[in-house]
């Protein structure tokens, strides 16, 4: 059985359509996700709508907890200065406009799943095992950090988001994965990602996949719909960059 794992959308319904429309062609039988459906991008509602209309069963992010409950921060490392108000700017502006009945769903989401595919038991979580929203397991984790979050867990892959970079790591018989993101990828590419993942009677094997979308267009409406331009040119370029002073702050590297 082939399963496709998208992550961290953040409001891009032209990446979001682009990899639905490559897991559609391969013949995909089942789509999980690892949360932030909004944030940063122009088009929250419709990412919500879409992920509501396909079934797709996903675990909440840190945004989706932030937008659905109207909080003043989604607990982004956010480096002071300007990242940290056009980290807030994004805040205000989903929150403003994201739907009531959408706001719902992503309160409703579970921090959470646990699925067993052909005998394989696989734990979806957003951030890590043991900080569900906010812990960021980058590939430059230590492996006693690793051991720590997988130990005692039961799963055989554990499936999580946030950091926005694809991975790959194996501990003590398990395996952890990451599907990079599909609205905003760090990894200096300006493309959508996403993991499949095929099981064959408890042997299993996964792939990453790089989709091309319509950057120019979802840049173009972050501009038109008043959102910082900053997250404009973090889209664009596919990762970071140095953005100069804000205020009176020194230049800083800006990785939202």
């Amino acid at each position: 059985m082939k399963i496709a794992f998208i992550s961290d959308i953040h409001s891009n319904i032209e990446a979001l359509n682009a990899v639905l429309k490559d897991i559609e062609k391969r013949g995909i039988e089942k789509i999980y996700c690892l949360g932030d459906l909004v944030g940063y991008g122009p088009n929250p509602n419709e990412v919500v709508d879409t992920i509501r209309e396909k079934q797709i069963e996903s675990v909440m992010g840190n945004y989706d907890d932030a937008i659905g409950y109207e909080k003043e921060s989604c607990g982004c490392a956010y480096n002071p200065g300007r990242e940290t108000e056009v980290g807030d700017e994004s805040i205000n502006w989903t929150i403003k406009n994201t739907s009531k009945e959408n706001k719902e769903f992503l309160k409703s989401l579970p921090m959470k799943k646990e699925v067993e595919i052909e005998g394989v038991k696989i734990l979806l979580v957003h951030g890590s095992p043991l900080n569900h929203l906010l812990e960021y397991v980058k590939p430059n984790i230590t492996s006693e950090r690793l051991k720590e979050l997988t130990d005692n867990l039961d799963a055989d892959i554990i499936v999580n988001g946030h950091t926005h970079l694809m991975m790959a790591k194996h501990i003590n018989g398990k395996t952890v994965l990451n599907p990079g993101s599909v609205g905003r990828t760090k990894d200096g590419e300006p493309l959508a990602t996403y993991l499949i993942l095929d099981i064959d009677n408890e042997v299993y094997e996964y792939e990453f996949v790089k989709v091309k979308y319509d950057v120019k267009t979802t840049v173009e409406k972050i501009i038109k719909v008043g959102l910082p331009v900053e997250l404009a040119t973090v889209l664009a370029l596919g990762g970071t960059f140095n953005m100069g002073k804000s205020k009176n702050e020194d230049n800083i590297e800006f990785k939202l």
